[in-house]
């Protein structure tokens, strides 16, 4: 079955990446603070998370549980938007 959300579309609260990801709400901020994750806010300042967003996090959390530490994930990170800023040159 095809999610008719937007995959870009940030209209999930931490409370529901949190049980989406079994990630804890300071896990989740840390990420925000390292500069892995960019939530969008709502008029109330909120933090809103997206599909994509939550794919992330359980992607960063897959390569932290692997031994990757956070300067590491930043790395992949980098590396693979750079990737794909070079493949959209073509």
């Amino acid at each position: 079955m095809k999610s008719d959300i937007p995959r870009k579309q940030a209209c999930f609260p931490i409370r529901v990446v949190m049980d989406m990801t079994s990630l804890s709400a300071r896990q989740i901020r840390y990420y925000e603070e390292q500069g892995l994750i960019k939530p969008s806010r709502n008029e109330g300042n909120q933090r809103m998370f997206s599909l994509d967003d939550i794919e992330k996090f359980i992607e960063i959390k897959s390569l932290i549980k692997q031994g990757v530490n956070i300067a590491g994930v930043k790395a992949i990170f980098a590396a693979r938007q750079e990737e794909e800023m070079n493949h959209k040159d073509y």
